[in-house]
């Protein structure tokens, strides 16, 4: 159970991370509670950590904090189809509700993909994962990205370096080869993933 100065310094650091996609640093926590000095907001942050609400990355000193997505501390989303990770093929709409910790979404407009395939392990997406996708219709360089060609669906890196687009594959092993947009294909971006879930056994 959270005290209310502990609630709140969670739900902050949640907000802060939905709205950022990165952690608030100790003096923006600071700043924000009006305190004056860093001591108080470490103290709720360790409280947070021995309840199992936060983490901390130790290889990033200035945004360090990682929600722990605990259960109860979680979404129900529905996985509205599968997705291939080789060659594009048309999503599937059979929602299913999956539970997600709430650490992997990034703000309000997420949903769920089962993918199929293998061209996608070198980026740690393998056969069966289920990935968390931020809808949005665009994506940066180098994004992976859930993408529509022609009206299939499929999950690749963005690349946007040279004068053409490309959907890359990301497996050294196979020979999968990338997929140029072309100016006569109905090309649309569904949106870039976030987070994903994988179960064993």
């Amino acid at each position: 159970m959270l005290t209310e100065k502990q609630r709140a310094l969670y739900d902050y650091i949640r907000r802060y991370i939905e709205e950022h996609e990165f952690a608030p640093t100790i003096t923006e926590l600071r700043d924000y509670f009006g305190l004056a000095s860093n001591f108080a907001i470490q103290k709720r942050l360790k409280a947070l950590q021995q309840k199992g609400y936060v983490e901390f990355d130790r290889y990033n000193t200035a945004r360090n904090i990682r929600l722990a997505g605990l259960s109860g501390e979680s979404v129900t989303l529905s996985v509205v189809g599968t997705v291939t990770a080789g060659v594009p093929i048309e999503a599937i709409e059979i929602p299913e509700p999956i539970e997600v910790p709430r650490h992997l979404l990034r703000g309000s407009n997420n949903f769920a993909l089962r993918v199929k395939g293998d061209s996608m392990l070198d980026a740690n997406i393998e056969d069966g994962d289920i990935i968390i996708v931020k809808s949005q219709p665009r994506a940066n360089h180098g994004q992976i990205v859930v993408a529509t060609i022609n009206g299939e669906a499929t999950v690749k890196k963005l690349d946007i370096g040279g004068p053409q687009i490309f959907l890359q594959p990301c497996n050294r092993a196979q020979q999968y080869q990338p997929i140029p947009i072309n100016s006569d294909d109905v090309f649309e971006i569904k949106g870039i993933v976030v987070g994903l879930l994988r179960q064993y056994g």
